[in-house]
């Protein structure tokens, strides 16, 4: 990586400094680059890098699809027009009873799959339920052994509510205790379909909640996002690899 200190002193946006002011020099991506000209950002833009803290909270929200749980991954990840105003905002910093409509995903094709999957594809409606708390549910996989997944997690898990009249299929999260639920399908990439087939949940995997407790620790990102803002002040969320193929100035 290029040193900031360096002359001409550009570098990748994942090592400029906290608090500078910055310009956009370069996107060594299309699909970063179509999402930031969608929030108005462009070669020249000004831009500046925060520290790391986030409001990282899974959080339930009205869509298309009814009530739905966003795991606070995505969230981070869709940026939301307000309603009545010039407002944009990531979803999970929206306030309860808040309303507006999706306006751009910065995440990859397993996301925004999973987010229309969700209801809350681009252009889609959304009202801002609350904010959950962390919890870990004790599951039972298929009736041989038993594992801890976040709420996050719980929510990314899409299957049927075997023997359930009122709501034939949807998020593991809205299980009830002691229901079957059979899982055909994990929402989200690649990486979150590995991690948790390592507990022994994929496709055709039956599972029962079993109980579903305190988290005994806050759950975090697995990779520390970058947050940036852009110069009318709308935060958004890159990751690391991301931020990587964001070419910034520092100006003096």
């Amino acid at each position: 990586m290029t040193p900031m200190t360096d002359t001409p002193h550009y570098a990748p946006l994942c090592d400029a400094p906290v608090g500078a002011k910055l310009t956009l020099l370069e996107i060594n991506s299309f699909r970063l680059t179509h999402f930031f000209q969608h929030l108005g950002m462009f070669k020249g833009s000004s831009l500046t890098r925060h520290d790391s803290e986030i409001h990282y909270h899974p959080m339930r929200v009205r869509g298309d699809n009814g009530d739905v749980v966003v795991p606070a991954g995505f969230g981070i990840k869709a940026v939301v027009h307000i309603d009545g105003s010039k407002e944009r905002k990531p979803m999970t910093e929206m306030e309860k009873k808040e309303s507006g409509h999706v306006e751009t995903i910065s995440g990859g094709k397993g996301m925004k799959k999973a987010m229309a999957q969700l209801g809350l594809d681009v252009d889609s409606a959304v009202t801002f339920i609350r904010d959950l708390p962390h919890m870990d549910y004790v599951t039972l996989i298929d009736r041989r052994q038993r594992t801890r997944i976040s709420e996050g997690e719980a929510a990314k898990i899409w299957g049927e509510y075997i023997g359930r009249k009122d709501r034939k299929e949807g998020q593991f999260y809205f299980s009830r205790k002691g229901e079957e639920f059979a899982v055909t399908g994990i929402l989200g990439g690649k990486r979150i379909q590995h991690h948790l087939s390592t507990h022994g949940i994929k496709v055709g995997a039956s599972l029962i909640m079993e109980i579903v407790e305190q988290a005994q620790e806050l759950h975090k990102p697995m990779h520390s996002p970058v947050v940036v803002s852009s110069a009318g002040g709308l935060r958004f969320y890159l990751t690391a690899e991301e931020a990587e193929q964001v070419v910034v100035r520092l100006d003096e």
